[in-house]
């Protein structure tokens, strides 16, 4: 049996799951991890990845470059969702598989926005901070029970933030280029304008993939629009929020808090919005839950054997 080498840059593959390097071991696959930091100090890497039959990626970046030095990679596999950090052009014209695993950390996302929807508005966060240096009184918050929450994007992400936003008997309006009449009924959502929900939300959360389309689709102007007393959550992808727009927002009390997983530069070490109290900051988190880290790093292995194999992998991306 052909042995294959597979190398993966994300430091969290199999980490989880022993079921997911069982997939590899069984189908004759050696694995080799490369931490992301070290892809271009190791001097291993050039060596691996020419070796490399599949590459699982992480946050890293995959340039033509790279596929240059990787004559017999058949298929790469995001360990994750998002792909934009992959040259799909280059991969395309190398006629290089790539996939991903859509849907796997679609609770723990939703799981996170939620929280932070209720961190921002009952100021959990600085209220743990006061706590700590002594402080003993009453911290001031919002409502969130009955409140209107806007949800742009209704892939599985936006439907799983819905499904628990009912628990706080939210109102909720939905936008989204794709209506599902039937999930909207079911889950009592009216669909609206991107307009509309900015002037109407009390809380607004953003599940949208980073497009042409998308990027800074909230900017100074919509920021504008939003009520004073609004919050927005961003745990999809720091390029969809004008991250300058929203420290002025933030700075001038135009709304009254954001909470972040996301940013337009990871980590972000220089950004501006580091010096504001009325926005909560997460490192990029949101799928990180022991579950979802396992039934990911299946669904990439099984992605990976399936390709070697001459299957096609479990979620295919469609590159143009």
């Amino acid at each position: 049996m052909k042995r294959y080498t597979v190398l993966s840059t994300s430091p969290t593959f199999t980490k989880y799951s022993h079921k997911a390097a069982q997939i590899l071991e069984e189908s004759n696959c050696r694995l080799v991890m490369i931490p992301p930091s070290e892809m271009h100090q190791r001097e291993d890497f050039k060596t691996v990845l020419a070796e490399a039959d599949a590459w699982v990626v992480g946050i890293n970046k995959v340039l033509a470059a790279d596929l240059e030095q990787a004559p017999r990679l058949k298929v790469i596999v995001k360990h994750g969702t998002g792909i934009d950090s992959i040259d799909l052009a280059a991969a395309a014209r190398r006629g290089i598989i790539v996939a991903n695993a859509p849907g796997t950390n679609a609770s723990a996302v939703a799981d996170l926005a939620m929280g932070l929807i209720i961190a921002g508005a009952r100021q959990i966060v600085a209220a743990d901070q006061k706590t700590r240096q002594g402080f003993w009184g009453p911290v001031m918050g919002y409502d969130v029970f009955g409140k209107t929450l806007g949800v742009l994007g209704l892939g599985k992400i936006g439907r799983g933030v819905i499904q628990r936003a009912l628990g706080f008997a939210m109102n909720i309006l939905g936008y989204d280029v794709v209506h599902d009449e039937e999930f909207e009924k079911e889950y009592r959502v009216r669909p609206a304008s991107l307009k509309e929900i900015l002037s109407a939300a009390d809380f607004i959360t953003i599940h949208l993939p980073l497009t042409p389309e998308t990027r800074h689709i909230i900017g100074a102007c919509e920021l504008e629009q939003m009520k004073p007393t609004s919050f927005l959550i961003n745990t999809c992808r720091g390029g969809v929020v004008d991250e300058t727009a929203l420290y002025d927002a933030l700075s001038q009390k135009k709304i009254a808090g954001a909470a972040l997983d996301v940013y337009q530069v990871e980590p972000p070490l220089s950004s501006a919005l580091l010096k504001l109290d009325n926005v909560i900051l997460t490192p990029h988190m949101g799928g990180y839950t022991y579950g979802a880290m396992a039934l990911t790093s299946e669904v990439v292995a099984q992605s990976v054997v399936n390709v070697l194999q001459g299957k096609p992998p479990l979620y295919e991306v469609k590159i143009n």
